[in-house]
């Protein structure tokens, strides 16, 4: 009986390392099979196809934005320094007036034409 016991324990030792090899052959065999490529259908085709041309899409009109938005940018800053100078130029200008406005200058003015000023002469109006 002990014999018996012993001939099923050596079969069962014998046979297990065949399994594993017929696994491992397995694995390899589909391993093998997944390595092949797979063709697109024809829905994965056109979404591919269809994903792109939104990019490409998308990319041109980026561009397209940033251009215009520099464009617009240049512009604004051409206009605020044409503002700039007319602001100036009236500062100037004002500036200029109150100089020609300017009492001490009226009075020289008069004493070259030989003019005098009276005092009983001179009214004061307010608005």
């Amino acid at each position: 009986m002990l014999q018996n016991t012993a001939r099923d324990v050596e079969q069962k030792i014998q046979t297990a390392p065949k399994i594993e090899t017929e696994k491992d052959n397995n694995v390899h065999q589909a391993l093998k099979v997944n390595n092949k490529a797979v063709p697109f259908s024809k829905l994965e085709k056109a979404l591919v196809i269809g994903i792109g041309l939104i990019s490409l899409l998308m990319m041109l009109l980026l561009v397209n934005l940033r251009t215009s938005n520099a464009q617009q940018q240049r512009q604004i800053q051409d206009e605020a320094t044409k503002t700039q100078v007319v602001v100036a130029k009236n500062t100037t200008l004002r500036q200029e007036i109150s100089e020609l406005n300017s009492s001490s200058r009226l009075l020289q003015i008069a004493n070259e034409h030989h003019l005098t000023l009276r005092s009983d002469n001179i009214r004061n109006i307010s608005k």
